[in-house]
């Protein structure tokens, strides 16, 4: 194997993982450096091919093209080589770190600023996909809408400076009462959601009671030293098993966990109410 061909089948594997396709040299006279998932290079005569049987990009045959130029021009030194070899890691690096940039970014993206729980279209999200899965697989999941209640009170007596310490205690909250695969948001204001896959809504009520439990029961922070303890009403909706007479989307089933959270606002607040999928309306779940 002459000195190009030795540099070559050494730079295959790192330009293989960059382009993310499995690529061989062979002979540039072969019949198979006529398909249309090979590039041929005129010096030496050699060519590259795709293993899987892809067509290459006009992009993806430059990039190749542009590489064997510099192995061509370089082909008496082997520190050349060696260089190059470096520059291909530092591109996967560079590919790799861009990955990384783009889920922090977008992980950034679908978070609440001041709760770090997710935002709303994140949510809306979520759903759409717990509702397809429910859909294709005939998996159960739930949707838990809350709102804090009478939220306007503290606002009012320590400023919306102390609101916002509250709404942050009130993320807090949330996520250590959720599962990992659980999807906690904020829906908006004052009003938060969660999204629960692969849950039954009767198993739903038991974590919206907790929940409820210890928003009465836990002292939040709302600045200066000062503390103070909340309630809050909870609607649930949510799909058991794939309905015969409807398909559910994100808003309708947003619409009923919304008319169970205000039912429970209209019968004292500090409860919980579940929508009724049998009767079409919200029935009482929890008294207090």
């Amino acid at each position: 194997m002459g000195t190009f061909e030795s540099a070559a089948t050494r730079i295959l594997a790192p330009l293989s993982e960059l382009l993310r396709k499995p690529l061989y040299l062979v002979d540039g006279r072969s019949s198979e450096a006529g398909n249309a998932f090979a590039i041929r290079l005129p010096v030496p005569r050699v060519a590259i091919i795709s293993a899987e049987g892809t067509r290459f990009t006009e992009e993806e045959r430059r990039l190749v093209q542009e590489v064997f130029d510099v192995l061509r021009v370089a082909e008496e030194s082997e520190s050349r080589y060696a260089e190059l070899e470096q520059r291909m890691l530092a591109l996967q690096r560079e590919n790799l770190d861009l990955v990384v940039k783009n889920r922090a970014l977008s992980e950034v993206s679908s978070r609440d600023s001041l709760t770090g729980l997710y935002n709303r279209w994140y949510v809306i999200e979520k759903i759409d996909t717990e509702l397809n899965r429910a859909l294709r697989h005939g998996s159960p999941m739930s949707l838990l809408m809350l709102d804090i209640d009478h939220f306007k009170r503290i606002n009012d007596t320590w400023g919306h400076a102390a609101g916002d310490e509250v709404l942050k205690s009130v993320g807090k909250l949330l996520r250590d009462s959720c599962r990992v695969y659980d999807v906690p948001g904020r829906y908006g204001g004052e009003e938060f959601c969660i999204v629960l896959p692969e849950t039954r809504m009767g198993n739903t009520a038991a974590v919206a009671e907790r929940i409820r439990q210890r928003f009465e029961t836990t002292q939040l922070p709302c600045g200066d030293g000062e503390s103070v303890v909340i309630t809050a009403s909870i609607g649930i909706a949510g799909m058991d098993e794939p309905e015969s007479n409807e398909i559910l989307s994100p808003a309708a089933l947003i619409d009923r966990a919304d008319r169970a959270l205000y039912s429970a606002k209209s019968r004292g607040r500090n409860r919980i109410e579940t929508w009724d999928r049998s009767r079409m309306k919200c029935a009482d779940t929890v008294s207090h």
